[in-house]
């Protein structure tokens, strides 16, 4: 996955490896026989939408396979990741009303200059209109929200004491905070970039315009692996961040890892099993400070700043999350504890799936 919003994120596994799926799901000779012209006239709408109703019963294992990346912004760093437990989509195919209806729930955490660290739960429903447009051998697939229902938004962690006593005084309610921003990401919707060469998806917050790409730190070309993410993330100190999950599909497999780090001296990486993970996530959104992990990880390494990181790790079939941390709680650095001092670590990142050499 790349470059994407909170829940949009997890909508945009529709049409990536499953969803905006394979040329035999998609029937792409059969959309190349009819031809561009055909298929991206607005006239023929049931055929349309018939194209995007391939792979929706995938559609929330996909959800519930990754975390979600939480951003205010296009282009801006990674500020906390939402991970969905519960997930129902329905498809709404009526002559007037074409609709992508999804119901969720999941936990999460993200990071403001106001709470630190803030966890919570969330659940709510979205209905989204699915259209795309076929651009010079891409697909530019567009979910435009149709009506953001009511989204439930617990808190359940403030981490800084400060920002506790500050808020209470104000009279500042921290689930109004973050509900703001999940309904701010939810309006805007998102657009998916199906490569039909390649395979590749690219996703993007937002509209993206055809012939247009999302922001991605690092240029990626590959003709025998495929990117599973190509993002930016910013770990404050005391902080983590947990990438993925990545799903490895078969034996014989590897995933190669390439980062840089900048804005903090160092940070650890750690590659866990997802289900691992998901023990540490928890822990992470109910609990001030770094979360330990409960079993000993596939990698554990440090990125230095300044220069450009590089592994690849020949991993089974499996679910895997890459975990960032800059905190002295956890790896082999510890971030200096000046007060007012963030030293907060930007990280490039960017996974691919190969073969294992």
């Amino acid at each position: 996955m790349h470059a994407r919003s909170l829940f949009a994120a997890s909508l945009m596994a529709l049409v990536g490896t499953t969803g905006c799926p394979n040329k035999e799901s998609l029937g792409m000779s059969a959309m190349g026989l009819l031809g561009p012209g055909v298929i991206n006239d607005p006239k023929n709408k049931s055929l349309r939408f018939d194209l995007l109703k391939f792979g929706l019963d995938q559609f929330c294992r996909e959800m519930r396979q990754r975390g979600a990346p939480l951003k205010l912004h296009d282009g801006e760093p990674v500020l906390g990741r939402f991970f969905a437990d519960g997930c129902n989509s329905q498809v709404i195919d009526e002559e007037d009303r074409k609709s992508l209806v999804m119901q969720y729930s999941g936990r999460g955490y993200a990071w403001t200059n106001v709470t630190a660290r803030l966890g919570f739960t969330s659940q709510g429903l979205i209905e989204y209109a699915p259209d795309f447009v076929l651009h010079d051998g891409a697909m530019y697939v567009y979910f435009r929200p149709k009506n953001v229902g009511s989204v439930s938004f617990q808190t359940l962690l403030v981490e800084s004491a400060v920002a506790q006593t500050g808020i209470a005084v104000a009279g500042v309610s921290p689930d109004q905070i973050g509900r703001d921003i999940v309904t701010g990401q939810l309006g805007r919707g998102f657009t998916v970039i199906r490569h039909g060469k390649t395979g590749e998806t690219e996703f993007g917050l937002g509209y993206i315009p055809v012939g247009s790409k999302p922001f991605r730190p690092f240029i990626v070309e590959s003709a025998d692996k495929v990117v599973l993410d190509d993002d930016r993330t910013e770990v404050h100190a005391n902080q983590q961040d947990y990438i993925g999950g990545f799903v490895v599909p078969e034996g014989g497999k590897a995933l190669y890892l390439t980062a840089q780090v900048d804005g903090a001296p160092t940070v650890d990486v750690f590659l866990v099993p997802k289900e691992d993970g998901d023990r540490v996530i928890d822990r992470y959104v109910r609990t001030a400070g770094p979360s330990l992990l409960f079993g000993p990880p596939l990698l554990d390494d440090t990125i230095a700043a300044g220069s450009r990181w590089t592994r690849t790790l020949a991993v089974p079939k499996g679910t895997y999350y890459l975990a960032v941390d800059n905190s002295p709680g956890l790896g082999r650095t510890a971030p200096p504890a000046i007060l007012g001092d963030d030293r907060a670590a930007r990280v490039d990142y960017v996974v691919e799936l190969g073969d294992a050499p």
